[in-house]
């Protein structure tokens, strides 16, 4: 039995997930064990999902049959700004979770962010790039240099880490035993 360990966030507990069979164990100290059978799985979406406490943060989303949804990062909640990486772990257990839900369920596999979300935000990126540049404009052509020093270290920070997520997010679908290599971290 394969078994991965996570908090997600403060606002929720500690919970570990069990891969037997042809079931998902959910324990979460809340209630009793949740069994869920790998064949109620419609998709697993695998998603590079940074924030800015967190650059190397991926998350794995299993949906159910009726909408539900079990997530789990490859990182685990200790306290304000301070988490637990465990991307060697989170990848073993990603690989074999999808391996058992192939050969359970006739499942759908994406790699990414969903099309309506990727193109939010990517006019997103594209708005924030233009108010950048107008901000720029408006220093220079004012006189404050310093605004136009921090709003340049702002972009050079920054920009990479948006324009990554852009690249590694665009929705594919993939086959089981070829996961995208984007949207799991370096174990």
């Amino acid at each position: 039995m394969l078994r991965y360990a996570a908090r997600n966030h403060a606002f929720t507990p500690a919970v570990e997930l069990a891969i037997e069979g042809a079931v998902l164990w959910r324990v979460d100290g809340a209630g009793p064990p949740q069994a869920i059978a790998l064949a109620a799985v419609r998709e697993v979406w695998l998603e590079f999902c940074p924030t800015r406490p967190e650059r190397n943060r991926y998350r794995c989303r299993v949906v159910l049959a009726g909408g539900r949804a079990v997530e789990f990062f490859n990182r685990t909640y200790r306290g304000v700004y301070d988490f637990h990486d465990t991307s060697a772990d989170y990848v073993e257990f990603v690989h074999a979770l999808v391996a058992a839900i192939a050969s359970s369920s006739s499942c759908r596999f994406v790699a990414g962010a969903d099309g309506g979300r990727y193109a939010l935000s990517v006019a997103g990126f594209l708005v924030a790039v233009g108010a950048v540049a107008l901000v720029l404009v408006f220093a220079l052509t004012t006189g404050l240099w310093w605004l136009v020093l921090a709003k340049a270290a702002l972009i050079v920070f920054y920009l990479p880490a948006a324009w990554g997520w852009l690249r590694r997010n665009r929705e594919q679908v993939f086959a089981p035993n070829a996961v995208p290599t984007d949207v799991l971290p370096r174990a």
